[in-house]
């Protein structure tokens, strides 16, 4: 599968936790921004028509693709139409967006644009920890927008929701309850991430400096609560954060834990094609500067994987998947035979499990596995 990923770097707040490359910009920098994506993309297009021409999915990520006005949107569209990428014909097309830019009309201009897969960013329902990570959101927002979602919902159309636990000061109740308010509203997918502490973030600072604190003992408990809770949903668990209704998962997603192709649009997206992975200047200003002179190859940062590091990759990969890891095939593309005597003690503290050539976790095993992915690799 190949996919299209396009980056839209503008929040209406970086949050305290966010590593990622946005910026809170006025919003004069937005036309700029779609004039460059436009250069960009023929760029790319000559470079690689093929994943213009024979994409099968599109997924707008941000940032908050939300916060650009419909005509921008509509522009940025247009622009993936006029470089050969055929809208309607995609497997799936995925839009970012957030609570506080989520409008009905905003909703149902892209909907009209082709976006069929709408992902709502809400981490919590509690104003007090919405406060405390920085977020720029009320919960009533997140509210709203959920009715928004929940209204254009059909058999075509849905929509997923992310959330955050572990969160400074947050208990497990206040969790538990986050996942019930969600699934009051009926989403499709559900994902939900434990909190993680970047260098150089607000958040890091805060909790560096004792003004802040993060109770890391509660990560197994709130993993695992919201686990039993979204089962007893229908949702099942096809990867370590994902959870999906059957026949709801994310394509987008699954073609980068399947380790298919991707290409990148925008600041630091990053691209993996021919076993390279390649991504253009991370801060705007430096994208930017990169466009304006004729988008050089030589200013990529690019990654070129060694067998070592895909043997680790696909073996890390599989493991967050609940289909797991093919050994057989392991061996067969790689010539690598998993260490079996590492896995007995899985086995038996019953972490982990077999099915003719494949290997998965179960139960406790998701928990733990880093360490055992370490078992496993070279």
């Amino acid at each position: 599968m190949r996919g299209l990923y396009l980056h839209v770097p503008f929040c209406n707040k970086v949050c305290d936790y966010c590593d990622f490359s946005v910026l809170a910009a006025p919003e004069r920098l937005y036309a700029e921004y779609v004039d460059l994506l436009e250069h960009e993309m023929e760029y790319l297009h000559l470079q690689f028509p093929d994943f213009f021409e024979k994409a099968e999915t599109l997924y707008i990520g941000g940032g908050t693709p939300s916060q650009l006005p419909i005509p921008l949107l509509e522009k940025i569209f247009n622009a993936l139409q006029k470089n050969g990428v055929r809208i309607n014909k995609l497997q799936e097309v995925s839009m970012e967006f957030n609570p506080e830019s989520c409008s009905m009309e905003k909703v149902y201009a892209a909907k009209d644009f082709g976006v069929k897969r709408f992902s709502l960013g809400i981490q919590t329902f509690n104003q007090e920890l919405l406060k405390t990570i920085g977020r720029s959101h009320f919960p009533q927002m997140a509210y709203d927008a959920l009715k928004i979602l929940n209204h254009i919902q059909n058999n075509d159309i849905q929509f997923n929701a992310d959330l955050m636990f572990m969160l400074p000061n947050q208990t497990l109740e206040d969790f538990k309850q986050d996942l019930k308010t969600l699934l009051e509203y009926t989403p499709s997918h559900i994902s939900f991430y434990g909190l993680q502490i970047s260098p150089q973030t607000m958040l890091e600072s805060k909790i560096r400096r004792g003004k802040l604190f993060v109770d890391e003992s509660l990560y197994a408990p709130m993993y695992k609560v919201g686990v039993e809770l979204l089962e007893t949903h229908g949702f099942h668990r096809y990867e370590v954060s994902n959870f999906a209704l059957l026949g709801k998962e994310s394509l987008h997603n699954k073609n980068y834990w399947q380790r298919g192709e991707y290409l990148g649009i925008g600041p630091g997206a990053h691209s993996f094609i021919n076993k390279i992975r390649f991504n253009a200047p991370m801060r705007y200003s430096h994208w930017k500067s990169w466009i304006k002179n004729g988008c050089k190859d030589s200013l990529y940062e690019k990654d070129i994987l060694d067998r070592n590091a895909e043997i680790l990759e696909e073996i890390w990969l599989s493991l967050r998947q609940a289909e797991g890891l093919d050994i057989e095939n392991l061996q067969r593309k790689y010539d690598y035979e998993v260490p079996k005597k590492n896995l007995i003690h899985w086995y038996e503290k019953g972490f982990l499990d077999f099915n003719k050539n494949k290997i998965f976790l179960i139960g406790d095993g998701w928990l733990f596995m880093d360490q055992i992915v370490n078992d496993l690799s070279i």
